[in-house]
């Protein structure tokens, strides 16, 4: 049966997702862990949706660095139709009937606004929206990392059952062979024997359909998890489950490399950057803004009399324009040492966690690191109890072959044989799931990959 924390991730999927994708021939496209990984992180949902976040994150750069250079750029026109009216303050016109001709109307605004002096504010919402990018960047580093653990230990799992199902079909059938070898009317087989065989293969029989429902469980999982067509068969480039070779370094060498590397400690320390720049934004809200500020007004009505009296006010012929410094101070003092102190609050917040994350992150990687030592460990003592298991079945088939009788000793070292060939074969998905543990703790992969520096 497959490890129980691997069932418990693979069950849920399995109503959703039966295989993988085959080429335009037919023939199933086989697939290495590195494109089922590259898959996952193209089709995970949480990768898309950390992915969509940076982008809106970019976006509130954007707009920070727009508010240097004209924040404010601004056509406004419109017209319509408005009564005429010919004359001055001095000739009025005649009719005061209040029932005139309708003449049309234009008018055109243009207004602009440029920054000149903010005493830092915008520089430091600048520095918080391109701190806010870095964090955003390492959350979805952090989501793609969790979605290859989850990936890699699906597809361990996948070669483990395989090789279970395997294990089972070959000792079922060698066992097989000797069962009309086996009957009760044999004075040299004992008794007990056929009854002992018997169950062995019964016993066979249930590992192997146990195994064969948790490998279309794990496929299904897989398949599900890398975004692959439901209707469409997949193979793997490896045929069975081996160590993964790794050149893991010292503790400490790996927390120099969590430090360089790990999305949350970069996350935590850009959260702390945004942090104390949005703070100093706020601080800087005590003090004026200096800008520049001008525009342009037109307008036109043909049928109404341009007034050039100065002291009559005419908005519908018109052409006019100014440039002025503006100084904006705010005097709501408790509304500012308010935000002062929410900013500071949020900054505070993280570097609390910051003091702490350190020692929290080396003690992920010892256990972790412990835990990759030991499953080195379980795999050499489990290889050589495999060994040692095949060497007494071959000396049990040897008697077998010179004494029937010992039919017995032989079912006895094809049992102890099912025992260890799995134990070994989960050693080994132990081993590497560890292995991917320790990549997710550091953040960087470990594995050798056999190529030349």
């Amino acid at each position: 049966m497959m490890p129980m924390r691997t069932l418990l991730i693979i069950l849920p999927f399995f109503l959703g997702a039966i295989s993988a994708a085959a080429d335009p021939m037919g023939a199933p496209a086989p697939f290495s862990l590195e494109q089922l990984l590259e898959r996952a992180w193209e089709h995970n949902t949480d990768v898309a949706v950390a992915r969509w976040r940076v982008d809106g994150a970019r976006a509130q750069l954007k707009e920070a660095r727009a508010a240097y250079v004209l924040p404010r750029l601004r056509l406004e026109s419109f017209g319509g139709l408005i009564p005429d009216a010919k004359g001055d303050i001095f000739n009025p016109p005649g009719d005061t009937s209040g029932v005139r001709p309708l003449g049309p109307f234009v008018q055109a605004e243009f207004q602009f606004i440029q920054p000149l002096y903010t005493f830092g504010q915008l520089a430091n919402l600048n520095v918080a929206a391109s701190a806010g990018v870095d964090v955003e960047r390492a959350e979805l580093a952090e989501s793609r990392l969790q979605v290859a653990a989850q990936v890699k230990e699906l597809y361990y799992g996948v070669l483990l059952a395989q090789d279970l199902s395997d294990l089972a079909g070959r000792l079922r059938g060698e066992l097989e062979k000797w069962e009309s070898q086996v009957s009760f009317d044999d004075p040299d087989i004992p008794l007990s024997a056929p009854y002992k065989l018997r169950l062995a293969l019964i016993e066979l029989g249930n590992r192997e359909r146990e195994v064969v429902d948790a490998l279309t469980l794990a496929r299904a999982a897989l398949a599900w998890k890398v975004g692959l067509d439901e209707k469409a068969s997949y193979t793997l480039v490896e045929s069975w489950l081996a160590p993964v070779n790794a050149d893991v370094p010292s503790i400490d060498a790996l927390l120099e490399s969590a430090i360089a590397h790990r999305p949350d400690w970069q996350k935590l320390l850009a959260g702390i950057a945004a942090r104390s720049a949005q703070e100093q934004a706020a601080r800087s809200a005590y003090y004026p803004q200096i800008f520049l500020v001008g525009g342009l007004r037109y307008a036109n009505a043909p049928g109404r009399t341009d007034q050039h009296n100065p002291f009559v006010k005419d908005e519908y012929n018109l052409f006019s324009g100014a440039v002025a410094i503006g100084l904006r101070q705010s005097f709501e003092w408790g509304m500012l040492g308010a935000q002062v102190d929410r900013a500071r609050s949020k900054r505070l917040q993280l570097e609390a966690r910051r003091q702490t994350a350190m020692q929290a992150i080396r003690l992920e990687i010892e256990a972790a690191h412990g835990e990759f030592q030991r499953s080195q460990q379980k795999i050499e003592g489990a290889l050589e109890a495999r060994n040692l298991v095949r060497e007494w079945v071959q000396i049990a088939r040897e008697d077998f072959d010179l004494d029937p009788s010992q039919i017995k000793e032989l079912v006895s070292a094809f049992e102890a044989l099912a025992g260890s060939e799995e134990t070994y074969y989960r050693t080994i998905f132990d081993h590497n799931i560890a292995l991917a543990h320790l990549e997710q703790v550091v953040g960087v992969s470990l594995a050798d990959t056999g190529e030349a520096p």
